[in-house]
């Protein structure tokens, strides 16, 4: 059955008074559309959270690119709408979308979920009902789309069990598309679900929750997981085994909007076996798998080119341990340095640090250095087999601030196994001796302490061990405020108790939380993982509501024999092995690094095809080869090279304005609902993928030599746009137009472009007035009608003074807005057209100002269709 995406008309009814629409309007740089007649099956991939964070995932991006590399599918996004534009879908009557091609949710054949993260599982319950599907897996027959989910908290997904039809457990890039096949035999009729669930679960990875019986004893625990076929008695997870022939995107989506991680990810290295014991990350994604040097220039050359984003950040869970990291950068630099790349690195531990690392992390420009010594004291260090000394800690902050950072950001946590007041005082202490060290170098160096709360995870050796309740963890926070505050330049936060309490009930859950789940979905609880979102006496009330006590899952302690909800999954990691580091941590051992040192046998292994992967530089002849488990060199991986440092500095781009180019563009359609922020970023990438060559200002931190006119308010289309840009070698104008709308997103182009001297104003220094054309919507109230519009009209044209209220942030101010009206008039039925008055000092007028004069709420939002901006009149002749 074919379903018709939603009209635009829906949209612009949707988006109004949403505090950010571009979160929903999709039509980004390298977004897929396909024809909808030309496709098999659609995949919806779903990111439970907002827009900024879901569009930084980088697993999100990679199923992306699978998917849509096949002609027969068309994948696209769907991200959780922000509380306000839920209550907008609701009031209209509107099912949630996609964002390329507003089709409902419920219209799909696959809907694959991540599971990034518990606090968002709220927000998942969210996305199935504004979809249109019923939340239950037992609930949904032959029409409705099949419910897949994947990511980290697949490792435990039982409190969400009752709501998915299969979950993929480890790495998803070889499964999904024989998974999306099967589906498209099941949507065909070919299969009945229950044969579609059993052809999934035959593949390594592939978990069906509805084949899994969980018995409990009297008090509480589980007594036994009883599968439903004897042919799925567990699931092992799947396991990408080389990653320089996995696929990459090289051409993600450009956002329109500011997101979290801006920028370019590579992922250098998937896995870490430095065996962190409270990281469930790197148990779970073990091996180290690497991937080549040669690989990674590729990845970043090709995204660079294809985004025009201007910074790109190496991934990993512990990026120090890239061997051949040192080359690598100094390659990358020297290559993109000149375009005024950055390229930065994720917080890394503190011995692989070396004085060389910390030499190239100073050619980014960069505001804080990161640290992670995760605890307080070396005692505490070794527990957790972080292994750091805080010698080797000091030094490296003294290297940080002798190469000129004035800020250091430290990450601990507390409530660790076996800590001691002792262990959490020597985050202060250790905090101290970091300021005294910058002392020397500096009278402004800051510290910045961030400390959460420790989460026990299934697959850690701390997964048996107790969480601190919230009053306990309240008392820690106090503890470390009240000394981190007597200290002048150090900055206290940490992570809301409460969040933690939450995160370690569903971390360690079982099936019977699903009903908690559906009763905190039901009372309002969305977004949890924001704090502004969190409601903890909602979730304390659900809990009562539903009969379970959240401490069963916190709070206590676990025995070594009791089942845990996730022993049927994941089982190739070996459960003794892993009581054997609860074991090392009680006895303070260290565990090195598999990698690289002795085998542990913790199970995930098979070396045949799952085994560590990583790449080993030679200072001798700059060759880079493959290696494995006690350094034993990989024969079927190839020879690379890495160049020398030759120490000679990559030339840079010119500074300096050659000419200078003036711009009329367009600003119409669904690009209204762009900031201006957001537009000068559009902009600027736009610039960098037509390869213009633009000039910088000069400083620490360069920015393109580009000019906007005024603001435009949200929402508000545009015909007369203008925009300066400096250029730092001649271009002719006709070139400069034509690059540039081949590369901008729909409803930005540039009409007009001419050059002016180097030298000319500022275009905020010479526009005079503002025009604009208005369309009214029929306002269903007795009270109103043409007539009185038109008086009105004629009453504000006469009138001396039309003083209005302006409310900025926490002040509120009178301002006389007639000056700024040159001419309000009625051109036609609903329709207006007025003149405004601008000047830097003499200020401006919004036109949803001027009509507020005469339409007050609620029939100003109800009555503006369309605001549209058509002239600009400039002291100079500018506007061409």
């Amino acid at each position: 059955m074919t379903v018709a995406p939603l009209h635009p008309d829906q949209i612009t009814r949707l988006l109004q008074g949403v505090e950010k629409p571009a979160r929903y309007l999709g039509n980004e740089v390298n977004s897929v559309v396909k024809d909808p007649a030309k496709v098999k099956i659609r995949v919806a991939l779903v990111f439970p959270d907002a827009y900024e964070i879901g569009e930084s995932h980088v697993g999100l991006k990679i199923l992306y690119k699978i998917l849509n590399d096949q002609p027969h599918i068309w994948a696209e996004r769907v991200y959780a709408p922000w509380t306000d534009m839920e209550a907008s879908l609701r009031r209209h009557h509107l099912p949630l979308f996609s964002l390329e091609s507003r089709t409902p949710v419920h219209a799909f054949d696959v809907i694959g979920i991540t599971l990034p993260y518990e606090l968002v599982y709220t927000n998942i319950l969210a996305i199935l009902d504004l979809g249109g599907i019923p939340l239950k897996q037992q609930d949904r027959g032959n029409r409705h789309p099949v419910v897949i989910g994947g990511g980290t908290c697949s490792f435990n997904p039982e409190p969400l069990a009752d709501f998915f039809d299969a979950i993929v457990v480890g790495d998803g890039e070889d499964l999904i598309l024989p998974l999306v096949n099967h589906v498209e035999a099941f949507r065909s009729g070919l299969v009945g679900r229950e044969s579609l669930l059993q052809q999934m679960a035959r593949h390594t990875g592939v978990y069906v929750p509805s084949f899994y019986t969980m018995n409990y004893a009297a008090d509480g625990t589980l007594s036994k997981i009883v599968p439903k076929y004897e042919e799925f008695p567990g699931v092992v997870k799947a396991t990408v085994t080389d990653l320089n022939a996995a696929e990459y995107p090289t051409a993600p989506v450009v956002p329109n909007v500011k997101v979290v991680h801006d920028r370019v990810g590579v992922e250098v290295q998937r896995g870490c076996v430095r065996a962190c014991r409270f990281c469930q990350a790197g148990y779970i994604y073990r091996p180290e798998r690497q991937r080549s040097p040669d690989r990674v220039k590729q990845i970043v050359a090709d995204s660079l080119k294809s985004t025009g984003l201007e910074e790109v950040s190496l991934l990993s869970l512990s990026v120090g341990d890239y061997q051949p990291l040192n080359p690598l950068l100094n390659e990358l630099f020297d290559r993109h340095e000149k375009d005024r790349v950055a390229i930065s690195l994720p917080a890394t531990r503190t011995e692989t640090l070396t004085p060389e690392i910390i030499q190239q992390i100073k050619r980014v420009r960069k505001t804080g250095f990161t640290i992670a010594p995760e605890a307080g004291t070396p005692r505490m260090r070794r527990i957790i087999n972080k292994g750091n000394e805080r010698d080797d800690l000091m030094q490296t902050v003294d290297r940080v601030f002798s190469e000129g950072w004035r800020l250091i950001k430290f990450y601990y946590m507390c409530g660790l196994p076996l800590e001691t007041e002792a262990d959490v005082m020597g985050i202060v202490e250790e905090a101290r001796m970091a300021y005294e060290i910058g002392r020397r170098y500096s009278r402004n160096v800051r510290i910045n302490v961030a400390v959460s709360s420790f989460v026990p995870k299934p697959f850690t050796p701390f997964q048996w061990e107790p969480q601190l309740g919230v009053e306990a963890v309240h008392r820690l926070h106090n503890l470390l405020r009240s000394e981190l505050h007597r200290m002048p330049g150090v900055k206290f936060k940490h992570h809301h108790s409460e969040m933690s309490y939450l995160e370690g009930a569903f971390s360690r859950g079982d099936r019977r939380l699903a009903t908690t789940l559906l009763k905190a979905y039901e009372m309002g609880a969305r977004f949890d993982e924001w704090e502004e979102q969190l409601d903890f006496p909602l979730w304390q009330e659900a809990f009562k509501q539903t009969g379970l006590d959240p401490d069963f899952y916190v709070t206590r302690r676990r025995g070594r024999e009791e089942i845990l909800p996730w022993d049927h999954l994941f089982v190739q990691m070996k459960k003794d092995f892993l009581w054997k580091e609860w074991e090392d941590a009680h006895d303070l051992a260290f565990v090195e690094d598999c990698s690289t040192h002795r085998c542990v046998d913790c199970g995930v292994c098979d070396f045949r095809k799952v085994l560590n992967v990583n790449y080993q530089y030679s200072d001798e002849n700059g060759e880079v080869h493959a290696h494995s488990t006690r350094g034993r060199k990989l024969k079927n991986q190839g020879i690379q090279h890495l160049t020398l440092d030759t120490g000679e500095a990559p030339e840079k781009k010119s500074l300096d304005t050659q000419c200078k180019l003036r711009v009329r563009y367009t600003k119409l359609g669904e690009a209204a609902y762009l900031s201006h922020l957001d537009l000068m970023t559009v902009l600027r990438r736009a610039m960098a993928r037509a390869e213009i060559p633009i000039g910088f200002s000069k400083g620490f931190h360069p920015q393109m030599l580009m000019s906007m006119g005024p603001a435009l308010s949200l929402g508000h289309e545009s015909e007369a746009e203008f925009l300066d840009v400096g250029l730092a070698s001649p271009m002719a104008p006709e070139l400069f137009q034509a690059r540039m709308n081949s590369v901008l997103p729909k409803g930005i182009e540039f009409q007009k472009v001419w050059e002016v001297a180097t030298n000319s104003p500022s275009l905020n220094g010479t526009l005079q007035e503002i025009a604009y054309d208005i369309e009214l919507l029929d306002i269903a109230d007795p009270s109103w009608n043409s007539h009185r519009l038109e008086n009105e009209i004629a009453s504000l044209n006469r009138s001396h003074q039309l003083p209005i209220l302006r409310c900025k942030k926490d002040k509120k101010q009178t301002v006389d807005i007639r000056p700024m009206i040159k001419e309000l008039s009625l051109v036609g039925p609903n329709r207006l057209h007025l003149v405004t008055r601008f000047g830097q000092n003499s200020g401006s007028v919004k036109p949803v100002e001027v009509l507020g004069v005469f339409l007050p709420e609620p029939f100003l939002t109800q009555a503006v269709r369309r605001i549209r901006k058509v002239g600009s009149v400039f002291a100079e002749s500018i506007s061409k």
